[in-house]
């Protein structure tokens, strides 16, 4: 008896760390999804105001 109820502790904790486990990895999924979309976003922005620079340095040595 002693022995069943050992393996059925053993088996329930195996389980609570198989479900804790699964649930920090799909947490982490999501983490990288959101900040991807982050750095693409970012990205855009710093191709945005590299072009606005260099039209401003255009129109600059144009004046000249």
């Amino acid at each position: 008896m002693l022995q069943t109820s050992k393996i059925l502790k053993s088996r329930e904790d195996w389980k609570n760390k198989a479900i804790q486990r699964s649930y920090e990895i799909r947490e982490l999924r999501k983490t990288q999804q959101r900040l991807l979309k982050t750095i693409i976003e970012l990205k855009r922005m710093n191709r945005e105001l590299i072009q606005v620079v260099n039209d401003k340095k255009k129109q600059h040595r144009a004046t000249f």
